[in-house]
């Protein structure tokens, strides 16, 4: 690798790796179209914890109220009860499907992340993810109501305050218990008796967590496909992104520790070229990753991830056709 190499892989990664359209896909296609040799495994992995850095940075005072909560949870009773401890339990559960994928499946895997066509075989199915789980998610959601529509929900909200919070059995609202953490929608709120609420749970964060563990494929992408196993659920937009964010702390710290481990002497055997592009790589990367966390924060209020979709699904195409060229051609 040279240093512009590095840089432009470094940016791609800070990029792809919030938005929803797959870093390690984008790692294996790009080196392809420029008939590049795909990067080492200990630059992927650098790379990937400038994306951590990124994370920590901006979301460093959250990921410590959290870590602090889990830590006094320990030892405190009245700690459980915080909006943190629970945060930092489910965030330990969703963790666990993908590092169970990464123990027993990184060996059989790796020889995709040589293939441009298994991955962009894969970011169809990144795509379909986007598309079926915006689609899911607005359906739960409600949608924009008519005024007789909000009307009468107001109207049935008042009717469920004066019935002690016992919400009216109609089939076509979800029904509330809040007494029973077996419910698939533990808990749903109304606003403005128009749009329906969907909290996490315990079966939501697992969900989610197999959406990450599948990630492991080059093309799949984690936070495309955690942000759209949430919302296949019905978890609004925005809480699906920042929850997505905060899981991809342990999976990506981890995933460094691991492949550290294993290639710190190829790192320190290259000499002064290899830190170098380490470090480059590592400084686009992390500045990328800031601005796309930002960008993305921002566009989910306003848009849909459905653009997303389509992007996955034209590279995806153009990989198929610059393949047939040439091959073929």
């Amino acid at each position: 690798m040279n240093i512009i190499q590095s840089i432009v892989l470094g940016i791609i990664q800070g990029v792809t790796e919030f938005f929803p359209i797959s870093s390690s896909g984008h790692l294996v296609i790009i080196p392809y179209f420029f008939n590049w040799d795909y990067p080492p495994l200990y630059f992927t992995v650098t790379v990937h914890f400038a994306t951590l850095a990124a994370v920590v940075t901006i979301f460093h005072r959250e990921i410590f109220r959290i870590i602090r909560a889990v830590i006094l949870g320990i030892f405190k009773r009245n700690e459980r009860a915080t909006t943190s401890f629970k945060l930092g339990i489910f965030l330990i559960v969703a963790s666990i499907p993908a590092a169970a994928a990464g123990y027993f499946l990184n060996e059989y895997v790796d020889n995709l992340f040589s293939s441009p066509l298994a991955a962009a075989a894969f970011l169809l199915v990144t795509a379909l993810f986007l598309w079926l789980g915006e689609r899911r998610g607005s359906r739960i959601e409600g949608g924009p109501a008519s005024n007789q529509d909000k009307s009468e929900r107001r109207n049935r909200r008042e009717r469920w305050d004066s019935r002690h919070h016992r919400y009216p059995s109609d089939r076509s609202e979800a029904a509330i218990d809040s007494g029973s953490g077996s419910e698939l929608i533990r808990e749903t709120e109304v606003e403005d008796g128009s749009v329906k609420k969907v909290r996490f749970n315990f079966l939501i964060v697992f969900m989610t967590g197999i959406g990450q563990a599948i990630a492991i494929l080059p093309g799949i992408s984690r936070s495309g496909s955690t942000i759209s196993f949430a919302r296949f659920f019905g978890i609004k937009r925005s809480e699906a992104v920042r929850f997505s964010f905060l899981l991809s702390v342990p999976v990506i710290f981890g995933t460094f520790i691991f492949e550290i481990y294993h290639s710190y002497g190829v790192i320190f055997e290259g000499g002064l070229n290899i830190v170098l592009n380490l470090l480059v790589g590592f400084f686009f990367a992390y500045l990328a990753g800031m601005l796309a966390i930002k960008f993305l924060v921002y566009l989910v209020k306003r848009k849909n991830l459905n653009i997303f979709a389509v992007y996955c699904a034209a590279l995806s195409a153009a990989t198929f056709v610059f393949y047939i060229i040439k091959r073929f051609i």
